[in-house]
């Protein structure tokens, strides 16, 4: 278990900035930084991340948090774990305190225990590669022969796995890993039992291939591939990792861990289709650059690209199928209103090749000298494809067209609209009115979907309104709201405000319906009763408190986030710090109104079914004095009864 100082060491070191930088692309806004919101998709920036506070929130899907938070969310972590990622990236040593074992043991989900194998064979495949004979006199030297240095086999953690049949299966079963986990993680099969009541045996699934590790975009280990080094026309030539809880191959990009930095500085992504594309190209000063990797490129591919750059250059091998491969790909970036251009290299040269025969700067220069418009290149291939057939023209109009009709900035359609037309000497309007058709017909289909969650919300809604479902959660809310951000601040005689609110509830016995709420206003109380205050740290960072709190945080600065309103919002802060404690008392009674409402309706309810004329009589006087208890505080306080 993580000791509570490196928490807190962790927790100071984290610089929410950099820390979100890694995955959204994100520009100044006033004192804020936005971008798009990694955890939804959108076009328009409504990701908020505030620096001086260390905190984000999104106001499209309203997600919000710390540093360690973000992780959590974007890595699909628990605490510990995305503390330790943090831990690893800011290089701080993690003092442990002593836990039960058995414990642990319990923690451990399917999740970890996939992390767990794939970091300690990739330990295993580099050993195999650097210090074992087989493994140097068979994969190091074919390595060598394909140009690749020392330096580049360490920064892609390439590795090697030997011929024997059960090789690494004996190796990971020793250290403590059972069959299910690695038949799981992709290493091992079992072979069929062809008599009863024999013992299972297993047979490793990656014998002497070299063995490319893929990263996730934090730089864990999430699966192999692998690639035959003997000629063997039976066998596939790559292999990849299963896809498991851990590994999905159409939502990552290999290569992008190590890319993603040059990405954000070169405001331009290279895509590929091999990992020794990738690899080469990198070690040639070329480091912008990722992989499908045996996939056609997908949504999820797409978007992650687009956290860092805008720009993509698809880079394909030069014969029809790869020409047709980048074609393919184009709709999906635009789609996702990013920019593509297509470089396709000479016939018969892959980018592993290509960059060997010309060197780095002269690859580079190619790429910038034969980077094509995708609407250029588009039209240039299907009117060769039509030899001059009108009929044939037709279709290609109609293809590109359909292309254009999937970006969604109308300014980008009507420049490509009006390209288009020159290039193919056809009429403008006629696009114009092709593009709108068919978006009209896409807009209809999205019409149905959203009628179609419209209709399933009614009924979800239908569904909850004979449950518990609290309609004064806002007044929960508001008291939250007031302990977080007013807190320390003085109240009423020599009371803070979080002292007012906190014996207020304990006097008139005042119970939370939200349960997140009620949670913070359980940690609250405890900080409290241990300080004698609460501070913004102790919300932020607090596992409990740090969502809501960064959410309630981020909104009261919200007017803040672009610079033309500043002055004004410097007016409306002062102003809301004068009138703070009326806002705290009025949140305060707010909530007694509704705690009183509740027990009217539950009073009212025993009335109706009571039959005894005594109990009826008790009924009916504590009915009496909940509604003279509403009437006082009301008048006391000159607020609205509901």
């Amino acid at each position: 278990m993580i000791s509570q100082s490196t928490i807190e060491k962790i927790l100071d070191t984290a610089d929410i900035a950099e820390v979100v930088g890694e995955y959204v692309n994100l520009k100044r806004r006033g004192v804020n930084l936005m971008g798009n919101c990694p955890f939804h998709d959108e076009k328009t920036p409504s990701f908020v991340v505030s620096p001086t506070k260390g905190i984000y929130k999104c106001f499209g899907c309203g997600k919000a948090g710390n540093a360690v938070g973000f992780i959590m969310e974007q890595n699909r972590l628990n605490y510990p774990e995305a503390l330790r990622w943090l831990a690893a990236k800011y290089q701080i040593i993690i003092e442990e305190e002593l836990v039960d074992s058995e414990e642990i043991s319990k923690q451990k989900s399917e999740r970890e225990a996939l992390l767990a194998v794939y970091s300690f064979a990739n330990k295993y495949f580099k050993d195999n590669l650097l210090n074992d004979e087989e493994g140097k006199v068979i994969a190091k030297s074919y390595l060598t022969e394909r140009g690749i240095r020392d330096d580049t086999i360490e920064k892609f953690e390439i590795g090697y796995c030997k011929k024997g049949w059960t090789e690494f299966y004996n190796h990971a079963t020793k250290n403590g890993f059972k069959p299910e986990i690695l038949i799981k993680a992709g290493f091992i099969k079992q072979k069929e039992q062809k008599e009863e009541n024999k013992k299972e045996e297993y047979f490793d699934v990656y014998r002497e291939r070299v063995i490319f590790p893929i990263h996730d975009i934090t730089g864990r280990i999430i699966a192999f591939g692998a690639r035959l080094l003997k000629k063997d026309d039976k066998i596939s030539k790559y292999i990849n990792s299963p896809e498991n809880e851990v590994y999905h191959k159409s939502k990552v990009l290999y290569g992008m861990f190590q890319a993603k930095k040059s990405i954000r500085e070169k405001d331009f992504c290279i895509l590929t289709e091999g990992y020794l594309d990738v690899i080469t190209l990198s070690q040639n000063g070329i480091e912008n650059v990722v992989a499908s990797a045996g996939t056609a490129l997908t949504q999820d591919q797409v978007k992650q690209i687009g956290r860092f750059t805008d720009n993509i250059t698809m880079l394909y091998d030069g014969d029809s199928a790869g020409i047709k491969a980048a074609i393919m790909g184009t709709d999906i970036i635009l789609e996702n209103n990013l920019n593509v251009k297509i470089v396709v290299l000479p016939e018969g040269e892959d980018p592993d090749s290509f960059c060997k025969k010309s060197g780095g700067t002269a690859f580079e220069e190619y790429i910038s000298q034969n980077a094509t418009d995708f609407i250029v290149f588009k039209t240039r291939f299907l009117l060769k494809e039509g030899h001059g057939d009108p009929i044939k023209k037709a279709t290609t109009i109609r293809e590109i067209v359909e292309t254009i009709s999937k970006i969604p900035d109308p300014i980008k359609r009507s420049v490509f609209i009006k390209q288009t037309s020159t290039l193919l000497d056809t009429n403008e309007q006629i696009l114009i009115s092709e593009a709108n058709r068919l978006r009209l017909k896409d807009n209809e289909k999205t019409y149905k979907k959203i009628n179609d969650e419209f209709e399933n919300l009614l009924s979800f809604n239908n569904d909850i309104e004979n449950t518990n479902f609290n309609p004064d959660e806002d007044r929960e809310k508001s008291v939250i709201r007031s302990i977080i951000l007013y807190g320390n601040m003085p109240c009423i005689d020599d009371y803070t405000v979080v002292k007012y609110i906190l014996e207020e509830i304990e006097m008139d016995n005042l119970e939370f319906l939200n349960e997140n709420y009620g949670n913070i206003l359980v940690e609250t109380r405890k900080y409290f009763n241990t300080n004698g205050f609460v501070d913004e740290y102790f919300f932020k960072n607090n596992i409990i408190t740090s969502q809501i709190a960064s959410d309630i945080i981020i909104d009261s600065q919200k007017h803040l986030l672009s610079p033309r309103w500043l002055s004004d919002a410097e007016k409306s802060i002062k102003t809301d710090f004068d009138n703070y404690k009326k806002e705290v008392i009025n949140n305060v009674n707010y909530l007694k109104l509704s705690h009183l409402n509740r027990l009217l309706n539950e009073n009212s309810e025993k009335i109706k079914e009571t039959k005894e004329q005594e109990t009826l009589n008790e009924l009916l006087q504590i009915q009496k004095n909940i509604l003279e208890l509403k009437s006082k505080l009301a008048s006391f306080y000159g607020i609205i009864i509901h």
